[in-house]
């Protein structure tokens, strides 16, 4: 899998990432600017599972609850 681009962004304390589409439609993962730097490294390895299990495609898939 291609490298996916992350965006840094100050999001609210419970969410700690997501991955969205890019104008490109490709993937980009957004990780809380807030969290610690390890923190950040372990959201981007979860959200670059979801991309491997295909999950963002499922239109049935959700996630609650964070990490």
């Amino acid at each position: 899998m291609a490298e996916v681009p992350i965006v840094l962004k100050d999001l609210p304390v419970d969410v700690r990432g997501f991955i969205c589409l890019g104008s490109d439609y490709e993937p980009i993962i957004v990780i809380n600017s807030r969290l610690p730097r390890e923190q950040q490294l372990l959201t981007y390895d979860h959200e670059l599972l979801h991309l491997r299990r295909g999950e963002m495609y499922n239109e049935n898939y959700h996630e609650y609850g964070g990490v």
